[in-house]
């Protein structure tokens, strides 16, 4: 991966990148044990864990969004770049991929808008929030995760821009950010 992190943005990538990686461990973790304990309640006992569902979901959420982030930052996400597969010249692929990245940017923006929107109108509705039949958890907890997922996301694409525009088009970047040729 080519990132070219400014200094003082570095520590704060690094800080964000460690809590995500914990969260979304633990979060894993608390969701395969939640399952498997569910498959034992189930089975063994014939009994039910009432209502796990809603709250395991909400931290599905989280764990989408913030993973998505994570495929940001690391440039992992799933792509369709056969064309540049079929292109010879590193300046081209570079203007291609920044181009490309450029309009990720733009509809990451109008994206976290909207999530921000989401938001914002459940937390505008307190205290009478949407809440889950059951346990009656907040609606809110999902669509804070999405809009964080959303926001990071749009950071980490914005910096991959950054960094492709400040270095250019070079062998090390070809290497990392462009496909191989078929």
């Amino acid at each position: 991966m080519h990132l070219n992190i400014p200094r003082p943005l570095g520590s704060l990538v690094n800080i964000l990148l460690r809590s995500k990686e914990y969260l979304l461990v633990i979060a894993s973790l608390v969701m395969a044990f939640v399952f498997f304990f569910v498959v034992i309640l189930r089975y063994w006992f014939q009994a039910d864990l009432f209502a796990y569902e809603e709250w395991v979901l909400m931290i599905a959420f989280w764990v989408y969004f913030l993973g998505g982030a994570m495929g940001s930052y690391e440039n992992s996400h799933v792509k369709a770049d056969f064309l540049l597969s079929l292109i010879d010249s590193v300046r081209t692929k570079w203007i291609v991929v920044n181009c490309t990245i450029f309009l990720e940017a733009i509809i990451g923006i109008v994206l976290s808008y909207w999530g921000w929107l989401m938001l914002w109108e459940e937390i505008s509705a307190y205290p009478d929030w949407q809440r889950t039949t059951g346990l009656e958890l907040p609606f809110v907890i999902p669509k804070l995760g999405i809009f964080l997922g959303f926001v990071l996301m749009t950071f980490y694409t914005s910096l991959h821009l950054w960094s492709g525009l400040r270095d250019g088009p070079s062998e090390e970047w070809e290497s990392d950010e462009a496909p191989p040729h078929i």
